[in-house]
């Protein structure tokens, strides 16, 4: 993972459709890692504790980062916290949701949500465990860029997330399942053109195995492209 991404997981258990990863940030600065992608979200009660030595007493704190979806946004002008269960049930299945949780992202409301399995497995831990959506540390990233125009793409094994963003406001957030190259090709710039963005800079992020005939592809296309 890139330095500038990877200081957004100091200390912290990704939760993906797939499986889990723990990272934990070193005194060098290196970023421990450990994947599960094939595993069941029970597994981290038994990895969690020995990755990241935790004892008894909840001392520690840990993120914990929803992947597994992409979030739901409201704009604030229309946002009822009484009714966020009604707003996710317009675009999930909550019908095993443990534990629904709103951020602020610009003038929005994102919308989150553990399942059952999911809030139980965390509970168990020994530690602190303060939820936050991927997609709300992938906005405090561009947010910090500070660019009237930016995409952040993030590709996964199994799935990519895209990020649009224009005057630190959220345009865009969207998740593909389709991974090959030229899918996600058409999808980047399909998105930019929908949108309506003149000429965005485009950072890109890998969750594993950078892929150098997507960075080639994009770049054909791309003018403004930043490798993470």
């Amino acid at each position: 993972m890139n330095q500038l991404i990877s200081n957004y997981y100091k200390k912290s258990i990704r939760l993906t459709p797939d499986g889990f990863s723990l990272y934990e940030m070193q005194e060098n600065g290196s970023l421990q890692q450990a994947h599960y992608p094939t595993a069941e979200n029970a597994l981290i009660t038994n990895k969690a504790p020995e990755f990241f030595g935790m004892s008894n007493d909840n001392s520690q704190s840990v993120d914990v980062i929803i992947a597994t979806k992409m979030p739901m946004l409201i704009p604030d002008i229309i946002f009822d916290e009484s009714r966020v269960k009604d707003y996710l049930q317009m675009q999930f299945d909550i019908s095993q949701m443990g534990k629904c949780f709103s951020e602020q992202l610009g003038h929005y409301r994102s919308l989150s949500f553990m399942t059952q399995n999911e809030s139980d497995t965390i509970r168990e831990l020994p530690c602190q465990a303060n939820c936050i959506s991927e997609a709300s540390l992938l906005y405090q990233f561009l947010l910090e860029q500070n660019m009237d125009e930016a995409v952040l793409l993030s590709v996964n094994d199994s799935f990519a997330d895209i990020l649009a963003m224009q005057h630190n406001e959220p345009l865009l957030i969207n998740r593909t399942k389709h991974v090959e190259n030229v899918d996600i090709l058409y999808y980047t710039l399909n998105s930019v053109q929908q949108l309506g963005m003149r000429n965005p800079t485009l950072f890109v992020n890998y969750f594993g195995k950078a892929n150098k005939k997507l960075n080639d592809l994009l770049a054909q296309y791309v003018d403004n492209i930043i490798l993470l």
